[in-house]
């Protein structure tokens, strides 16, 4: 519950604090948490990639990653807790 459901619900906000941090707060400091955020989310990728055997090509999108894909799949994680919490049945959709 904790890091499925909260953390996703709130860390827009702070996605969004970072954001605008970079214009009305000290932008160096900002600047330089944001990589060191992607290298600590890089070690362990890294890591699972040579334990499977894979290329570590595939990690070079990592940064695309933490801009768009985390941005949709936080909207899917609050489109379901609003749809939770409002009680709404959801059909089983075909593909």
């Amino acid at each position: 519950m904790l890091f499925q459901v909260l953390l996703q619900v709130i860390a827009p906000v702070i996605d969004m604090a970072g954001f605008f941090g970079l214009f009305t707060q000290d932008a160096v400091s900002i600047a330089v948490t944001w990589p060191g955020f992607l290298a600590l989310q890089l070690v362990p990728g890294i890591l699972a990639f040579k334990l499977d055997g894979e290329r570590l090509r595939p990690l070079l999108t990592l940064p695309l990653h933490q801009v768009a894909y985390r941005q949709l799949m936080y909207f899917v994680v609050i489109q379901s807790v609003i749809t939770a919490l409002a009680g709404a049945r959801l059909p089983w959709h075909k593909l």
